[in-house]
């Protein structure tokens, strides 16, 4: 899977779209979450976990260790993002701009891994 980019890229929506589920069960804590909003939610939501188990079902068969890895290391980013105040946010968002400019400088001083599961 490491050299296939589409399937890459099939796993980050597939990952994507469970963070939505989650975000959208959260809505149903809000004032905003009655009438047409309560049933369209319910109606996508049920759509959508249909296909994220079964196509996160099947990334994960071809390879689990890689998926589990990209899961956890988004779940921490959106911790990470959650907690963070608005000058933080900007912060951030300038980092990222700095490292898709600089590619190369990121990966020469910076370090990031995947850790094996144990």
């Amino acid at each position: 899977m490491k050299d296939n980019p589409i399937q890459l890229e099939f796993l980050k929506s597939v990952l994507l779209s469970q963070l939505l589920l989650e975000c959208n069960e959260n809505l149903r804590y809000t004032k905003q979450y009655n009438g047409a909003l309560k049933h369209l939610l319910n109606k996508v939501n049920n759509h959508l976990e249909t296909i994220v188990f079964e196509e996160y079902t099947r990334i994960y068969k071809t390879d689990a260790e890689m998926t589990t890895n990209i899961l956890n290391r988004v779940e921490d980013i959106i911790v990470k993002l959650t907690t963070c105040d608005l000058d933080e946010l900007v912060m951030i968002d300038a980092v990222i701009e700095k490292y898709k400019e600089n590619k190369e400088w990121f990966m020469e001083h910076g370090q990031a891994e995947f850790l094996r599961i144990e």
